[in-house]
């Protein structure tokens, strides 16, 4: 086992401007999507929410008992379909990806939010293969987590049932502050109707981006919430145009903003790796009744935290700061794992012991096998032997 000590931070936290490569989609049925223009055209929302309509006493508790809710085991995040849109964007170029690690932009949230988040746990599993590192999240060890929050839960029924309708509140919130299509296209009927439309979260826009942190190349996926305004019309750079949508308890004193601004600090990691550049904010009240909205810049964030007066300056969230740690840790990683197609490795934070840790893990073809699919091995031989010949 080796550790990486929690104070580690990068000398430089040199950006690389995140890129969208390609894009690919999750349908109402669970079904995968990778035809781009397919994706574009039937999965992408837009961002639509009119004053009359945040004023009109919206209940984003409505619908709750017909929410069509994906089952835990299969949205912890596919990395097989990951894999396969990776592969049928390579066949189009006919070159592999160039970069150092491939991953969902959660995990690399959890790493990048952990200095001021020490009471969660972390365990991912990362293996190299065909030159780079693929990292996923412990699948079983994250649904024994989530299991034993809902036992917990059940010792009060009145607050499990809250936090769902809670949970409930946000895709609720997305389906009312979003059309299927631009405003302009949309039909009196398709915009007024949105209240009652059955929520689901089996529905996901994943955007592919390539991006990094000083001399590490990384490629993330991540689900994108909507369209601020316009898709352009070159179709490449559309990261700009993109919105993240989340939503809040109304904040009456103190303790609440504070409490919201870890939420903020959270949400500006989620965008900013992406390279989203406004975020939304409905805020709801106990009843879960919108009250108001709030359009946040990703930029502006770090500032807002940084001029927040009712955190003493020594508790204050510096996103920079963060960012040296994830630096460090994203180039420890890469130095620390052999390139060989060998092995396997366990990454973990303890919050109990406040230990950050690399160790090989001794069943290392189960957990390679779970994370580099057949098709996908297959894949880059044979894209390796037209290389090399």
């Amino acid at each position: 086992m080796k550790t990486f000590p929690l104070n580690s931070r990068a000398k430089t936290t040199a950006l690389k401007q995140p890129k969208e490569l390609f894009a690919y989609a999750r349908d109402g049925d669970g079904n995968f999507v990778y035809d781009e223009e397919k994706v574009r055209e039937e999965h992408m929302s837009y961002y639509y929410l009119p004053d009359a309509t945040i004023n009109g006493n919206v209940d984003l508790g409505a619908g709750y008992q017909n929410f069509k809710k994906i089952p835990e085991e299969e949205n912890l995040g596919d990395f097989a379909a990951f894999l396969t849109a990776i592969m049928k964007y390579e066949q189009v170029s006919n070159t592999k990806v160039k970069t150092d690690i491939i991953t969902f932009r959660g995990l690399m949230t959890k790493l990048l939010t952990l200095p001021y988040n020490l009471k969660d746990p972390i365990d991912l599993n990362v293996v190299a293969f065909d030159g780079q590192l693929f990292i996923k999240a412990d699948d079983q060890i994250e649904l024994n987590r989530r299991k034993l929050q809902n036992e917990q839960h059940q010792n009060d029924k009145k607050k499990e049932e809250f936090q769902r309708k809670c949970e409930f509140s946000g895709y609720k919130f997305e389906t009312i502050a979003t059309l299927p299509k631009p405003w302009a296209d949309s039909s009196r009927s398709m915009i007024q109707k949105r209240s009652k439309k059955v929520v689901t979260n089996y529905e996901q826009y994943m955007s592919v981006v390539r991006t990094g942190i000083g001399k590490v190349k990384v490629l993330l996926a991540g689900e994108v919430d909507c369209l601020w305004d316009y898709i352009p019309e070159d179709g490449k750079d559309i990261l700009p145009h993109y919105a993240e949508l989340k939503t809040s308890r109304v904040l009456e004193h103190p303790g609440q903003i504070i409490n919201f601004e870890k939420k903020l600090f959270k949400t500006w990691a989620q965008s900013f790796l992406l390279g989203i550049r406004k975020v939304v904010y409905g805020f709801r009240d106990d009843n879960l009744i919108l009250r108001t909205v709030e359009v946040y810049s990703t930029e502006e964030i770090p500032l807002l935290l940084k001029n927040d007066p009712f955190t003493e300056e020594k508790q204050k969230i510096v996103p920079m700061n963060a960012l040296k740690w994830y630096g460090a840790v994203l180039e420890w990683l890469t130095t620390e794992i052999p390139s060989e197609d060998v092995g396997a490795w366990r990454l973990s934070y303890d919050p109990g012991s406040r230990s950050f840790s690399l160790s090989e893990i001794m069943d290392g073809k189960r957990v390679r096998d779970d994370i580099i699919s057949p098709e996908f091995r297959e894949w880059r031989a044979s894209l390796n032997q037209k290389t090399e010949n």
